[in-house]
């Protein structure tokens, strides 16, 4: 068992739960990819979700993932970038610039300030804990990422 699979099953319990998550690591995972290509999005999504989406759903233990999720993630980071980046400049702290920031660290923060600033479908809490969650089972620092998310969640 992966990393990533550990931990999304310590952190998830019911069913409907895990097909938002998967749809949150895969929306990640899409728009980490669509930063190091010049492809169309749509490209990267077919390709992704015929190679890799079987994965995550296996690792979470589902046979399916909320699309919908999964596309106004990835659709509102795109159309929102410009200002999802400035959201996240705005909440780093002073000594810390965005450019310092990894691609993985990116692409989970512009979806966490998607949610938090733009779609404001769910609780705050469970945004953070989910972004929480993968930004650990990719190896991020989780203090780090809690608090710029805590900040936006506040601005938001």
């Amino acid at each position: 068992m992966t990393n990533l699979e550990t931990k999304s099953l310590n952190n998830i319990r019911h069913l409907s739960i895990r097909k938002k998550t998967a749809s949150r690591i895969c929306s990640t995972q899409v728009l980490y990819e669509a930063s190091f290509l010049i492809n169309e999005i749509d490209i990267i999504i077919e390709y992704y979700l015929k190679n890799h989406l079987i994965h995550v759903l296996s690792s979470l233990n589902i046979k399916s993932f909320d699309r919908d999720l999964f596309n106004l993630i990835i659709k509102g980071v795109e159309k929102n970038l410009p200002k999802l980046d400035q959201i996240i400049s705005d909440n780093l702290s002073k000594d810390w610039s965005f450019e310092r920031l990894s691609k993985t660290e990116i692409s989970i923060l512009r979806s966490a300030a998607f949610e938090l600033c733009l779609l404001k479908r769910f609780n705050k809490v469970t945004i953070i804990n989910e972004y929480i969650s993968i930004i650990e089972a990719f190896g991020g620092n989780t203090n780090f990422a809690n608090g710029i998310l805590e900040k936006i969640s506040l601005s938001s």
